[in-house]
């Protein structure tokens, strides 16, 4: 192992590298070959290595600014003559150092990807047996649940019966009903007396609208709008998904193979049921694409969610909500306003049929 092969360039050879043999002495490095005999002394030797994927070894003299010797032959840096030597010695154990840490940093990297691909597969699974557990939801047990709720919620608030709203509403909803898919549920329309504009469903086809909704709203078809998503929420049965994946894969991977069974105990108590009537995003999105498409559906002009969204987000700016401090987060409170707003919007350009619409009627004042 005293001789390895090489290359050198020197301004003496060329622009061209020669190829030659690398020597070591006590002492020195020396680059020898047919046309040239060069050295560089191991008290001036630099050694740098090659990081490309070629790999390989540089050696060079601060003395001689031309000269660079390389070879390919990583086994150079076990010759005995430069560990021998307390320059060249440090020189390649700081490489070694170097090299330990960029291993150690490789072990850490895969090991971070293997627990971020569990984690991924783990959620992945979850979000599959979720959805195969609220699917298991008899719509009799949506509907106590939904009893339930409105129960409580009308002990807090008031609801109206004031039949020219009701029918203002009614211009809105009749048609999207007609064209929702048949699940068995009977949906019910309430007015909350309530100033700020909102929304909300609850399962069992509960459908309550704020005075303050009515006001805002233009035209019928932008309460249609409001209505369709908040029933998708209840149509792609959001709430229910949301309260068994607060329960955690530990629990959820125990109810699934255990059958289903203790599925309502994972639903726990009604009340804090409401409480979690705020969504994530992606719910969100997923209530806008659903209510995109029952409206279409129902021949009802889908812009009407879209100037909804618009006139709540203007709202909002004016009245400094957030949705954190709401009593019911509904409708109002969803997050991302503007870049739903954006999705509906590239929606509409990419539908081909923008005429195959019914009008719904105008406002009319109320009183």
């Amino acid at each position: 192992m005293n001789q390895f092969a090489a290359h050198a360039s020197h301004s003496s050879l060329g622009t061209e590298a020669i190829p030659g043999k690398l020597v070591f002495d006590r002492w020195r490095l020396r680059f020898e070959s047919g046309a040239a005999k060069l050295e560089i002394p191991l008290s001036r030797l630099l050694i740098e290595l090659d990081d490309s994927e070629s790999g390989g070894i540089y050696f060079r003299d601060p003395d001689q600014p031309d000269l660079e010797i390389y070879t390919g032959d990583a086994r150079v840096l076990q010759q005995r003559e430069l560990l021998q030597d307390s320059q060249t010695r440090s020189q390649i154990k700081a490489f070694q150092s170097r090299g330990d840490l960029r291993r150690s940093l490789v072990i850490t990297l895969w090991v971070l990807a293997g627990f971020t691909a569990i984690a991924l597969s783990v959620w992945v699974l979850t979000g599959i047996m979720v959805r195969s557990l609220v699917a298991r939801i008899p719509v009799e047990t949506e509907q106590k649940v939904g009893d339930a709720l409105m129960a409580e919620l009308s002990k807090e608030v008031t609801f109206l019966q004031d039949p020219k709203l009701l029918a203002r509403l009614d211009r809105g909803v009749a048609p999207l009903v007609d064209a929702l898919p048949k699940t068995g549920i009977k949906y019910q329309f309430y007015i909350m007396d309530e100033p700020l504009p909102n929304a909300f469903a609850l399962p069992g086809g509960y459908v309550i609208v704020t005075t303050g909704l009515l006001d805002l709203a233009a035209r019928p078809e932008e309460l249609a709008g409001a209505v369709a998503h908040e029933i998708a929420h209840v149509t792609r049965k959001h709430l229910f998904r949301k309260i068994i994946s607060a329960a955690g894969p530990y629990v959820i991977f125990g109810v699934f193979l255990s059958g289903g069974g203790g599925i309502l105990g994972m639903l726990g108590d009604t009340s804090e049921l409401l409480v979690s009537q705020s969504f994530s995003q992606k719910y969100e999105l997923e209530a806008d694409d659903v209510g995109w498409d029952y409206l279409v559906a129902a021949h009802i002009d889908p812009r009407g969610l879209t100037d909804m969204l618009t006139k709540l987000e203007a709202e909002q700016g004016k009245q400094g909500m957030n949705g954190a401090d709401e009593a019911l987060h509904a409708f109002s409170s969803h997050p991302a306003t503007a870049k739903r707003i954006h999705r509906l919007e590239a929606k509409w350009k990419k539908l081909k049929n923008k005429s195959d619409f019914v009008p719904l009627g105008e406002k009319q004042p109320r009183q």
